[in-house]
């Protein structure tokens, strides 16, 4: 990652180190008076612009049935880059181009190729990821990830050139190490929370290596959503927890929230902290909670999730809209001003899809997005595990089947196409990381 602080083509419509001169626009933020800073105007022009892309293929030398893809991105704290996380290839670091620290880009700008300035090649699958919430390019000691994965402890990684800093290890008991599920920080930075399958464990940032406090949980922690005190912990057994974490880090419970039909992949609170909105494995729906009134939800919002895969969404700084993908590749907006997707649930209506806009960016899993934390600017990731159809590729291999798929579509009949529905089984797939504009568009035609 370069030093650096922040200050197209395609247009989907709806249905050098130093510093530049964006200094000012973090002063702004990250000052005593960043309450006074207005957030952009989101989807007002209804139109997205691509501004800049990256996608990752395959070694010569890696084994066929590897498919390397995106499997989630995010913004850092401070908006100067964006953390991937890419299946059998690691942590990649992109960095958002300077020009658009303060431009406002034209339907005719030249879309950006993004290269990694950091690459981490990572063995095992990672579980998890969290930025750094103090996370400030000014400051390089503060630019910092973590990550879990397979067979590994908690590692925290340094955003300027990749290096491991540190090691935080949970041992189970015959005191043997074991990874953490999910991970995540406290909100000012000085506590790590990591889940287990039966604990909940706290590490000190400032004191690394095995030294935690632990709570005992019922059921694995698979996803955490923090906001103040509070902390949200979703599992694999479909149920939510809600607790009360004071300064010495000790668990006090709330209440448990149920609803999903699967396990809870995702959670975030908005940023006022009174509603919490979860999605789940293979569950159509959004579920909007108010965390005072946890026994029911607010209200229900659907999306397309057809497998077990984590599928993220995001919520605005300003807290009024609400941006997820899906499996179908469509990014879905919901707009609180229009759909109230804040407001209680009438529960004699149907379940509808009450969505604002929806905007069909990739043919491919959408499977991660991310709005940027100052600018109206929005990464969309795609990519998913491929089978092989056994009812038409029995005797190909997955190379030969894109080569196939391309050559016999002509010939498929009818009864074929229920194969071609179904993207696990589908040969085109898409790996990429996209930016796009959603702000106001000049010059709109």
């Amino acid at each position: 990652m370069e030093n650096t602080l922040m200050d197209t083509d395609n247009i989907i419509t709806s249905d050098n180190n130093g510093y530049s001169n964006a200094d000012a626009i973090l002063t702004t933020v990250n000052s005593s008076d960043s309450s006074n800073y207005e957030f952009p105007a989101l989807f007002k022009s209804k139109t997205l612009i691509e501004v800049c892309s990256s996608s990752w293929c395959r070694s010569q030398k890696a084994k066929e049935d590897v498919q390397p893809y995106l499997r989630g991105c995010k913004w850092s704290p401070d908006g100067t880059c964006c953390l991937c996380i890419i299946n059998n290839d690691g942590t990649h670091l992109v960095e958002l181009p300077r020009d658009l620290y303060s431009d406002i880009p034209t339907t005719n700008r030249t879309i950006d190729i993004l290269d990694s300035v950091v690459h981490i090649k990572e063995a095992g699958l990672v579980y998890d990821y969290c930025w750094y919430p103090g996370m400030n390019s000014a400051i390089p000691e503060s630019c910092c990830w973590v990550t879990t994965k397979q067979n590994s402890p908690i590692q925290m990684w340094d955003a300027f050139d990749g290096s491991l800093r540190c090691t935080y290890r949970g041992f189970n008991a015959v005191d043997e190490m074991e990874p953490a599920i999910s991970v995540t920080f406290t909100q000012e930075g000085s506590r790590i929370i990591a889940g287990y399958k039966k604990y909940l464990r706290t590490f000190d940032v400032d004191r690394p290596g095995r030294e935690y406090s632990e709570h005992k949980i019922g059921s694995p922690a698979s996803c955490f959503a923090t906001d103040s005190n509070l902390l949200a912990v979703g599992s694999w057994n479909s149920s939510i927890s809600l607790y009360n974490v004071n300064e010495m880090g000790t668990y006090k419970s709330i209440g448990k929230m149920h609803g999903h039909t699967g396990g809870v992949t995702h959670m975030k609170f908005t940023p006022d902290g009174i509603r919490l909105v979860s999605g789940a494995r293979k569950d159509h729906r959004l579920l909007v909670w108010d965390i005072r009134y946890y026994r029911r939800p607010l209200n229900i919002l659907t999306r397309a999730v057809n497998t077990n895969q984590r599928i993220y969404f995001d919520i605005s700084p300003c807290g009024q809209y609400l941006v997820s993908g899906g499996t179908d590749g469509i990014v879905k907006v919901w707009d609180a001003k229009t759909v109230n997707w804040k407001i209680s649930l009438d529960q004699y209506d149907s379940v509808t899809d009450n969505v604002t806009y929806q905007f069909p960016l990739h043919r491919d899993c959408c499977n991660s997005v991310a709005i940027h934390p100052i600018r109206p600017i929005i990464a969309t990731g795609s990519g998913q595990y491929h089978f092989k159809d056994p009812a038409k590729y029995l005797d190909y291999d997955f190379p030969k089947c894109v080569e196939e798929n391309q050559r016999d579509r002509s010939e498929h009949t009818k009864e074929d196409s229920i194969y071609d529905n179904d993207l696990r089984f589908s040969c085109d797939s898409e790996n990429s990381l996209v930016f796009w504009w959603i702000g106001e568009v000049p010059n709109k035609s």
